[in-house]
């Protein structure tokens, strides 16, 4: 085990100088650091701020599913990140910590009596067939045994669950989204 540890480490030194060498500070990466900041922005500016702990708490809960599994993709090789923000988180941060956080926030505060399955469609529908592809063509993806219909299924559960976690009365201080 002490061997498999140290060309682990040896393994993530390179990567870490490779980063350094080819990805930090080019243009990329300053679109995965936009894309991490300026939806935040604009979420803050625009949500209805008397459901803020709701939504925050509903962001925290995808963006903590999404990294757990983005991370076990990676690993497992099933996709890679060529263009990473940080070397070492696994996912893509703008990915699983701001577009599908704040997608998900928007959705379930936006028409708050639209059934939760249609939503859940919408946002697996615009995730893996919309997302994924465009995040492919802009070769910050990609996916090497992976298929955007596998995905799809898994981003219908991260909305149910999220909103539900949303809506709850164990978990909402506010249980009306209406505006």
């Amino acid at each position: 085990m002490i061997k498999v540890f140290s060309n682990y480490h040896d393994a993530n030194d390179k990567l870490i100088q490779t980063w350094q060498n080819i990805i930090f500070l080019t243009p990329r990466w300053w679109i995965g650091i936009f894309l991490g900041i300026f939806p935040w922005l604009l979420w803050w500016k625009f949500h209805n701020k008397k459901f803020t702990g709701d939504l925050l708490r509903t962001g925290l809960f995808i963006s903590t599913l999404a990294l757990t599994l983005d991370s076990l993709g990676v690993q497992q090789g099933l996709w890679i990140y060529p263009y990473d923000v940080f070397p070492f988180i696994p996912g893509y941060f703008p990915w699983d910590l701001t577009l599908l956080p704040i997608t998900t926030m928007l959705m379930v505060e936006i028409k708050p009596h639209w059934s939760p399955i249609l939503k859940a469609i919408i946002f697996a529908f615009l995730s893996a067939f919309i997302g994924e592809p465009l995040a492919t063509v802009a070769n910050l993806y990609e996916p090497i045994h992976w298929k955007p219909y596998y995905s799809f299924p898994i981003y219908i559960f991260l909305f149910l669950a999220s909103n539900f976690i949303a809506k709850s009365k164990i978990f909402n201080s506010h249980l009306n989204f209406d505006r």
